[in-house]
């Protein structure tokens, strides 16, 4: 308890270096708690510089013509980013107690299970959420959710973006949507023991929408830490869509490091009108834990208000659960979608 106060600024100076968009910057912070876990005040110093950049190039060929993949000329969008920065704390992060909590309820629950079952009553920091927080950059934020993060870190994060693009639509009335989007972005650790548990590549991610057609995308993503028991999972999964109507999704998750698992997932949003909206899901593990549970819900579209009724089965907590929510459309919000249907504007519809 006590006083906890702090002020962090940062001063960037954007350059265009011929096609390369280069941002040197600098980062400071100073922060003073008057208790730390030892109820000892202290006063933190921090700073942070580095650079960001991003490189963008494109082709096009408007001769490539493909009926069988649904293509009517192809562009080819990448860009590539970067940020390489070098920080320094003059306390450790451990010092401090974590006043805003990072995680909700239930990962704070799952993350307990690991503490008795898997090592006999203390957590490794590879699974800490404060080091986690820290090893994908939190600190680099003026704006950080948790003043407390923060402490010395050399990284250089790189990515890939990009984008092949064609036209779809009626002669006359084509336009350009993405046809494959893949993302791919990974962090190098020049201090690998001090920063990532000895491992010094780690936080590799990338996203896969392939936009089979204008109903129908495949759809992939993973996450790979490569340190002893570090996160590895990947998903696989399509997604059928009918515009203002109905989206359906099937699709499977691996799972490898604390725990290991395969999940399959299946989900259908339905639009039966104007005023009503279902949906339902349901998730099963091929492995020994089975069915993890389902849930069901119906919401009526109100001038005035949402209206929601909810029905759900955790069987892995033996659990059911019923919801019942009133939402006002008068207050501030920018809500255009339930259960991923888009909702009219308030009043389209008419005074209820």
């Amino acid at each position: 308890e006590g006083i906890r106060v702090g002020t962090r600024q940062e001063i960037d100076v954007p350059l265009l270096l011929g096609p390369v968009k280069v941002v040197p910057y600098v980062l400071g912070e100073v922060a003073h708690w008057e208790e730390d876990i030892n109820q000892q005040d202290v006063t933190r110093l921090y700073g942070q510089s580095g650079v960001r950049s991003s490189l963008t190039f494109w082709k096009t060929d408007p001769l490539v013509q493909s009926r069988l993949f649904n293509l009517n000329g192809l562009s080819h969008e990448l860009t590539l980013e970067g940020d390489v920065f070098y920080a320094d704390a003059e306390e450790d992060l451990s010092r401090f107690p974590l006043y805003d909590p990072l995680d909700d309820d239930a990962q704070e629950h799952f993350r307990r299970r690991f503490i008795q079952g898997a090592y006999g009553g203390m957590l490794p920091l590879r699974f800490d959420e404060r080091f986690y927080a820290l090893r994908t950059g939190m600190q680099g934020f003026v704006s950080a959710p948790t003043l407390e993060i923060a402490d010395d870190l050399a990284m250089a994060r790189f990515g890939v973006s990009q984008r092949w693009q064609t036209k779809r639509g009626l002669p006359g009335q084509e336009r350009i949507v993405d046809w494959i989007a893949l993302d791919v972005e990974g962090v190098l650790f020049p201090e690998p023991n001090r920063d990532n548990f000895g491992e010094e590549l780690g936080l590799v991610d990338y996203n896969f929408r392939w936009h089979v057609g204008d109903r129908v995308a495949i759809l992939s993503d993973g996450f790979y830490d490569f340190f002893p028991d570090g996160l590895k999972t990947v998903s696989l999964g399509t997604l059928l869509t009918r515009p203002g109507r109905t989206e359906l999704y099937l699709g499977i998750r691996s799972i490898e490091g604390p725990i290991s698992s395969n999940i399959v997932t299946a989900s259908a949003k339905y639009r039966m009108s104007e005023k009503w909206i279902a949906s339902a899901s349901t998730s099963y593990d091929l492995g020994p834990t089975g069915n993890i549970g389902q849930t069901l819900g119906l919401t009526r579209i109100g001038e005035s208000a949402f209206f929601h009724v909810g029905f759900n089965v955790d069987e892995s907590r033996d659990n059911v659960g019923v919801t019942l929510a009133v939402e006002p459309r008068f207050l501030p919000s920018r809500r255009t979608t339930i259960a991923g249907v888009p909702v009219p504007p308030p009043g389209a519809m008419g005074l209820e």
